[in-house]
Order: C-alpha cells, then sequence, then structure tokens
C-alpha cells in the first residue's frame, strides 16, 4: 500500500521546513491546493523544483474528488497534498486520511507554522482568550451570511478574542477594508451594537512575508488607511482586556 502525505508549507519560503522539503521530493505526486490560502512566494512553480510531478488543484478536486486521490494511492503512488500554512487547520484534510486509511492506505502528517498561530503571536493577546474562529465570506449574490457576526458576538461578550479568516474565491483574496464594510453590513442588520466606530481591531498583512504588517485602528480609521495586497487576517478583540492586553495594542496602532 501507498502513503498519503498531508504538508504544511508554511507561510512563506522562510518557514518551509527541511521535512517538508524531503518529503515533498519523495512523493511520486505532488498535489498543491491552491484554495486555502496564499503566499507571497510559495507557488506552484517553487514546488516545481523539489518535485516535477505537481498538479495544481481546487476545493473541488480535494473535497469531492476523493475517490481519484485514493485511486493515485491504490496505483502505489505515493501523494503528497501540500498546503501554505498548516494542513490540518482551518481545512477539511482528516477526511482524505480516514478514508485512505480505511482503504489500507498509511499516512503522514507534516505540520507548519499557520496564519492562526502566527498571528495569534503577533498581536500579542494572551493565547487563552482566543474563541471559535470564523471566515468572512463573500456575499452570495446579495445575501449577506451574518455567522461571522454572530460568532464575534458570543466571543465578545465571553471575553473572548476572535480570528476572522478571510475569504480567498476564485483566486481574489478578500482585503481587511472589504472585510470590515461586511460587518458593518452586518452590524445593519443585526443591531447588537458590536461594529463601531471606536471599535479597534487589528489587522495582519502579508504574514510571514518580507513586508508584513500587523496594525491596531479602529474601524473609523480603516477607510483611509493604506493597505498592502492581501492575504489579510484579522483579530476582534474582546473590551474584556488584561492590562497588558491594552499596552501591547498600543504598540500595534496606527
Amino acid at each position: 500500500m501507498a502513503t498519503l502525505k498531508l504538508i504544511g508549507l508554511g507561510l512563506s519560503k522562510r518557514f518551509l521546513t527541511e521535512k517538508a522539503i524531503n518529503e515533498i521530493k519523495s512523493c511520486d505526486i505532488v498535489l498543491f491546493e491552491t484554495y486555502t490560502s496564499l503566499s507571497c512566494d510559495l507557488t506552484p512553480d517553487f514546488i516545481k523544483t523539489l518535485n516535477s510531478n505537481l498538479l495544481t488543484v481546487d476545493r473541488k478536486y480535494i473535497e469531492n474528488n476523493s475517490k481519484e486521490i485514493i485511486k493515485l494511492l491504490s496505483e502505489k503512488n505515493n501523494v503528497c497534498i501540500v498546503t501554505i500554512g498548516d494542513p490540518m487547520i482551518a481545512t477539511t484534510h482528516v477526511s482524505l486520511i480516514v478514508e485512505a486509511k480505511v482503504k489500507g492506505h498509511e499516512f503522514v502528517v507534516v505540520p507548519a507554522i499557520s496564519v492562526h498561530c502566527y498571528i495569534m503571536s503577533k498581536s500579542m493577546l494572551s493565547s487563552y482568550k482566543f474563541g471559535k474562529s470564523v471566515t468572512i465570506a463573500y456575499p452570495y449574490g446579495e445575501k449577506i451570511d451574518t455567522t461571522p457576526y454572530n460568532v464575534i458576538y458570543d466571543n465578545f461578550v465571553r471575553g473572548l478574542h476572535t480570528i476572522l479568516y478571510l475569504d480567498l474565491k476564485e483566486g481574489k483574496a478578500m482585503s481587511a477594508k472589504e472585510a470590515i464594510e461586511l460587518l458593518i453590513e452586518m452590524e445593519r442588520i443585526e443591531k447588537k451594537g458590536l461594529i463601531t466606530d471606536e471599535r479597534v481591531i487589528i489587522i495582519g498583512q502579508r504574514l510571514g512575508c518580507e513586508d508584513e504588517e500587523v496594525v491596531a485602528l479602529k474601524v473609523k480609521d480603516i477607510s483611509n488607511y493604506k493597505f498592502k495586497e492581501p492575504p489579510h487576517i484579522i483579530v476582534f478583540p474582546t473590551d474584556k482586556l488584561h492590562f497588558m492586553e491594552v499596552e501591547a495594542i498600543k504598540c500595534l496602532m496606527k
């Protein structure tokens, strides 16, 4: 039987581990999934320098075409699925491992630094006070899904911070400015007083890249702030802050 390898690449080349490089080189087929996140320099062309047997695949292939992956394994191909960030954080890849194991194949998970733990560290907020994370998605037609608003609110009233992933749709990454505009629209719908002009949020831009930036801004100042190109990620702090968290946010304020 063959081995299915779930390999995390980290956020950029400088976070790519020797373990990940060696595992990629050892695979018969490499599937580079492009929908979980973006990187400034981890591209299909770069991965091809490690292993030329590479296919770039989308969400539909990974989530709806597992039979093809199992078929590749059944033909005694060791298959790598490589992911920017960590392969098991904010992904559904565990289902592939379960299916492969049921069919008698082995599996390997190669962890890597994820934007999730990276922004927690860069925000300098207490790691013990983060609640459920959520993704802000582009509207479907004219319908805005207010789930992110309600997740933030539930965390907020419990004294917990919220990490907000931003949608990546057809190669277009949502910007922090777009995300806040959607949250303002959600406030108009839900009317719980969560999104106000004076509310402070933390925004990570191009994390892991040489030009990364992490800033704290009031909502009213976001429309005029000159952001770097995506990918972006947002932390929505609770207002039940330890005094050192208050000082940490001051260090990030623009």
